[in-house]
């Protein structure tokens, strides 16, 4: 069904990839709520592969979204639902390789007021710092006093403060160049009348950049511009290639104000509009933003092109086509004073 909604021809290839597990940030959830996924890989990864969600949608299409991680919105009737996970590679014409795949099957339920996740007692957030650091803050409801917090990292690391907020690092050894990595985050707390609470993040590690050198070619990007729909364009123009380059693969990286992260990669050519070409792989065109994308909560989004040149070394140019310029009030800024 899956292969039949994508128009593709799904098939299974030998590989030493096997996805171990795939982690949730909470063991269920509410209609029309999301949940986050992250997927645990092991064995070699292959060059070419990627990694890819599809679920079906109750229209009978189905949905797509690339990366280790995701933030999947349940459907807005309860329900058990699919989610499948592979690691696959381009055959050629509409033939996909399955490396390795996973299923999960998501339990999603009719919830009250008092049980969506605007009420669940304990919550997890987590921000960057710096490559590979990353502060990991947890807030409570109910107001009761947590006597201390037991952090599981992820990467077999482990803690336990009295406060609710550490800063960890999280080593890029054998990371390549720009590879992402990801980790599940747990805590633990207990409040003063002895019950316990859990909450679940996942974090999202990179490569580090290449070395400084030569730039592979000349970019010139304009500030993005509104459109009429409530989306953002940036012209672009890739000149003065040093040598041929065929671009591959953008990779879209969206950074909210609760410190998320999310990494959508598709095809170069989904994303970027090319209205001229020129010499070597350089061209004329322009990216968009959509008003979903754009929506509040968003601080930054960052695109990386990447490449390969003539010998098959891979080449990367970045910019930024959209930054919210609002920093958002926290909410005991907005609420009315008290009488």
């Amino acid at each position: 069904m899956l292969a039949a909604a994508l128009h593709e021809e799904m098939v299974p290839v030998a590989s030493s990839m096997v996805v171990e597990a795939i982690d949730r940030d909470r063991p269920w959830v509410c209609a029309g709520e999301p949940m986050g996924l992250s997927a645990r890989l092991g064995g070699v990864m292959e060059p070419g592969a990627v990694h890819r969600w599809i679920w079906l949608t109750q229209e009978g299409r189905a949905e797509l979204h690339p990366g280790r991680t995701l933030q999947w919105k349940a459907p807005e009737t309860a329900g058990r639902y699919a989610v499948h996970f592979q690691v696959c590679k381009d055959l050629g014409g509409r033939r996909v390789g399955v490396l390795a795949e996973r299923i999960v099957e998501i339990e999603v339920r009719p919830c009250g007021l008092g049980e969506r996740q605007e009420s669940e007692p304990l919550r997890l957030s987590v921000t960057q710092r710096r490559q590979g650091v990353f502060l990991l803050q947890v807030s409570s409801q109910g107001g009761e006093r947590i006597d201390a917090y037991a952090w599981d990292f992820g990467d077999g690391a482990t803690a336990t403060t009295a406060e609710p907020q550490i800063e960890h690092s999280y080593s890029l050894e054998g990371l390549g160049t720009n590879e992402t990595r990801s980790f599940t985050v747990r805590v633990a707390a207990r409040s003063s009348r002895g019950a316990s609470l859990t909450a679940t993040a996942f974090v999202v590690t990179r490569g580090a950049p290449p070395q400084e050198g030569p730039a592979p070619a000349e970019l010139e990007v304009s500030r993005w511009s509104a459109q009429p729909d409530g989306g953002w364009r940036s012209d672009l123009v890739v000149r003065d290639v040093a040598t041929d380059i065929t671009w591959d693969r953008l990779e879209r990286v969206t950074r909210y104000w609760d410190g998320g992260v999310e990494i959508d990669t598709r095809k170069w050519s989904e994303l970027v509009r090319v209205e001229e070409g020129l010499e070597r792989g350089g061209f004329r065109g322009y990216v968009l933003v959509s008003p979903s994308e754009a929506a509040p909560g968003t601080k930054q989004i960052l695109d990386f092109l990447y490449g390969y040149d003539s010998t098959g070394q891979e080449v990367v140019i970045s910019w930024s086509p959209y930054k919210s310029e609002v920093v958002p009030l926290p909410l005991e800024a907005v609420e009315p004073p008290r009488k």
